[in-house]
């Protein structure tokens, strides 16, 4: 059964974005990948998130900013890197909450990445949930012996280091079941394919974009 995603293309969207933000000394670029996310996290009301956006990245921008203001003075340069700043999260939050990494993985597998890679990769993100879960349990079982431990404690990383150990046969188990095996070529249920339609559309957008801001330059 075929499959048409769009994140293969978000994701080289993205990644062009981060790489000509990075080199650009142009404020608006910066000032509509802000405004588009607030937008977008305001539309699809992630409450959450969107305050996470707003106040996460303000230290470092902050910092960054007042850096240069103290060694340079040059307060339009230090409002391209506070706003910078702010565009890069963005960018990761947009990644992180617009586009399925599952899907993503697949994809690249279905064409010529590693399997091993992938898979290694795919349990690693469906054990987020219960990796999160254990450290909840660490953390109520050494409140009620009296310690509390700080977020960067080693104990933390020690003991998720022993629960992975343990659950390696049971995911090992799983795979077989699935009938996984090393350096063998797999078959596909679902075939991911690139939505052609809505990718185009987004690169014709990507391309406006572009070209408007580089009338804009001039």
């Amino acid at each position: 059964m075929k499959k048409k995603i769009i994140s293969p293309t978000l994701t080289l969207i993205i990644m062009l974005l981060t790489i000509w933000i990075s080199f650009s000394k142009l404020l608006v670029p910066n000032i509509i990948i802000i405004a588009t996310t607030i937008f977008l996290l305001f539309l699809s009301k992630y409450w959450n998130k969107l305050l996470i956006f707003i106040f996460l990245p303000l230290l470092p921008a902050i910092g960054s900013a007042w850096a240069i203001i103290v060694h340079s003075s040059n307060y339009k340069y230090a409002l391209l890197i506070f706003t910078r700043t702010y565009s890069f999260a963005a960018l990761g939050l947009i990644l992180a909450t617009y586009i399925s990494l599952v899907e993503l993985l697949k994809y690249f597998e279905q064409h010529g990445l590693s399997s091993n890679i992938v898979y290694g990769l795919l349990v690693v993100i469906q054990a987020l949930p219960r990796i999160q879960y254990e450290t909840q349990m660490i953390t109520k079982s050494s409140r009620l012996r009296g310690i509390f431990l700080p977020f960067w404690s080693p104990y933390y990383y020690a003991k998720a280091i022993f629960i992975a150990l343990t659950w390696q046969p049971q995911i090992s188990e799983a795979m077989t079941v699935h009938a996984y095996e090393d350096f063998k070529t797999r078959t596909h249920y679902n075939k991911y394919t690139i939505d052609k339609i809505k990718s185009l559309f987004i690169i014709i957008l990507f391309s406006i974009l572009l070209i408007l801001l580089l009338i804009i330059n001039k």
